[in-house]
């Protein structure tokens, strides 16, 4: 495994955001975008290193990019940023990876940025979406108040007015008829995103012709143990082997 650190990409403003990249011994792997999570509000690249490098010790490229953060840059800029990523990816493949088996995967926000990518842009060939936000539309109705602070600082507006902004930044409303295969994985005891995000999008996926693997982990809840971290693992490098 090799290992490239603090590379840079541009974002759709013209501004260089920061990437690590951990690459396979064998030539032109699939690459797998790999999104931290945070509410999209604190986190870092490298909190998903150790995920980097599973990934590429399982013969994938596997890119940690920066994306900006609320309240500083609500919605749509770190949408914006990783899509700009996803772009930049599919024109630099001289950088080590096959720009035509591209893969996104987050947890928590970096699921919902996942998802979001995957919906919007055609090179994403496989999703995977862990515990992610799928719906931020009437959020005071949908979401647990733990998360009513960090959905309002990612939106910076409220929702009464904005529905169609809201939409737009929700995953569910933004499903095409035939998407990309997605792996959807949660923790039924999540106190922070409710499990229905989760079995809705699966349920739209479906509706629209989607191949789509919910995995529903009954004993867990936002954050995961060591042990079932590594059954999560194992689900998405088999689902990214089977799908690129």
């Amino acid at each position: 495994m090799q290992a490239k650190l603090d590379l840079f990409y541009p974002a759709l403003d013209g501004t260089d955001l920061g990437f690590d990249l951990y690459l396979p011994e064998s030539e032109n792997p699939p690459l797998v975008v790999c999104i931290h999570g945070g509410g999209w509000i604190s986190g870092d690249r490298k909190d998903y290193a150790d995920v980097g490098i599973a990934l590429a010790d399982h013969g994938f490229a596997a890119a940690c990019p920066t994306y900006r953060l609320a309240p500083l840059h609500p919605f749509p800029t770190p949408v914006d940023d990783i899509r700009a990523f996803v772009q930049f990816a599919k024109a630099e493949s001289q950088l080590g990876w096959d720009p035509t088996r591209l893969a996104t995967l987050g947890n928590s926000a970096g699921g919902h940025l996942a998802a979001m990518a995957g919906l919007l842009e055609q090179e994403v060939k496989a999703v995977v979406d862990i515990c992610g936000i799928s719906d931020v539309t009437d959020p005071r109705a949908q979401h647990f108040p733990i998360s009513w602070a960090f959905l309002e600082q990612f939106m910076q507006i409220p929702y009464e007015g904005h529905d169609e902004t809201f939409r737009a930044a929700s995953p569910l409303h933004q499903v095409p008829v035939s998407p990309p295969p997605f792996l959807l994985i949660h923790g039924e005891q999540d106190d922070i995103v409710p499990v229905a995000q989760s079995t809705s999008l699966a349920n739209e996926l479906k509706r629209k012709g989607g191949d789509v693997e919910l995995h529903l982990l009954p004993h867990d809840g936002h954050s995961f143990s060591y042990e079932s971290w590594e059954h999560i693992t194992s689900l998405f490098v088999r689902f990214l082997k089977e799908r690129l």
